[in-house]
């Protein structure tokens, strides 16, 4: 019989709400969200608290014309609590939480960091809560970021695989995405210290379904990248069911997809959104500069 895939008319909610000192405008019905006439170096605590419940409530948000430098990035992250270990990189100069997202025009790669589906290093214990990403040089085409909704997806399957799915761990690694990095580029993929690499790849296991901690909302927790096993299943009974699960949460009905500008500030839950940067702009110049802060032992 042919695939059928359900279209999630009921399930968005996407809409803006009423802030006082904010103006939303959403980018797609299943998730995202454009800050409008905002300065986000001078938020107020009120402008501040309703763009972090914007934040939870679309799952990505961003501002354009934003004049950010290192230091203005990194306090405006602070605002959002601590800085969650990095395992790949050290950082800028005077900077070590900024890290630097940079591929050269002269650069040819069949894989690129960032470029499969995935949820940023979930691998760790406590694997980071929100990323925040800035933009000082794009491309004049290509280089868009796509963002996925696992809450969504998670609510549009049946009421049974969801009862299946709860009660299971998934194991998180670097292992695979070391593999296939090197496979793509030739080269090792690259880690902070030997310490992070053996980290990474032991890895650890989280809830496939978590709970969000401010808002109690339930979202698949895995991804195609760093996914290797289900606790307790060997890998033919885990494989199939992690390979659904990701063309589950990746189908459009469920994404929303960034062309981003100079100047542009994007915000994202790694708590219930997967993410893939396109490698599609050989021959220009890209350069983002990233910040992830901590989260909590997903539960």
């Amino acid at each position: 019989m042919r695939e059928v895939r359900l279209s999630p008319a009921g399930e968005y909610d996407n809409a803006p709400r009423p802030y006082a000192h904010i103006t939303v405008r959403p980018l797609a019905s299943a998730m995202g969200a454009e800050l409008l006439d905002i300065d986000l170096a001078n938020l107020t605590d009120a402008a501040f608290a309703e763009v972090q419940d914007a934040l939870w409530r679309h799952k990505m948000i961003f501002a354009r014309g934003q004049q950010l430098d290192h230091a203005a990035h990194e306090a405006f992250a602070l605002r959002w609590g601590p800085f969650a270990p990095d395992a790949y990189t050290h950082g800028v100069p005077g900077h070590a939480n900024v890290q630097p997202l940079i591929k050269e025009a002269d650069h040819r790669s069949k894989g690129l960091f960032g470029s499969g589906w995935h949820t940023d290093s979930p691998f760790l214990p406590e694997p980071p809560g929100m990323t925040i990403l800035r933009a000082v040089e794009v491309p004049p085409w290509g280089g868009d970021t796509v963002w996925a909704n696992t809450a969504l997806a998670y609510r549009m399957l049946s009421p049974a695989m969801q009862a299946m799915l709860r009660p299971l761990k998934v194991r998180m690694s670097a292992m695979n995405n070391a593999f296939t990095q090197k496979q793509a580029d030739g080269k090792e993929l690259s880690f902070a210290s030997d310490a992070a690499r053996e980290a990474a790849f032991a890895g650890n296991a989280h809830p496939l379904v978590r709970s969000h901690p401010v808002t109690g909302e339930l979202s698949l927790y895995l991804d195609e990248v760093y996914a290797i096993g289900i606790d307790g299943m060997t890998t033919a009974e885990s494989r199939p069911l992690l390979d659904f699960l990701c063309q589950h949460i990746t189908q459009h009905h469920f994404t929303c997809r960034l062309r981003w500008d100079v100047g542009m500030v994007a915000m994202w839950d790694n708590r219930s959104a997967l993410h893939l940067a396109a490698n599609d702009y050989d021959g220009f110049r890209r350069e983002m500069y990233r910040t992830t802060m901590a989260g909590e032992r997903p539960v």
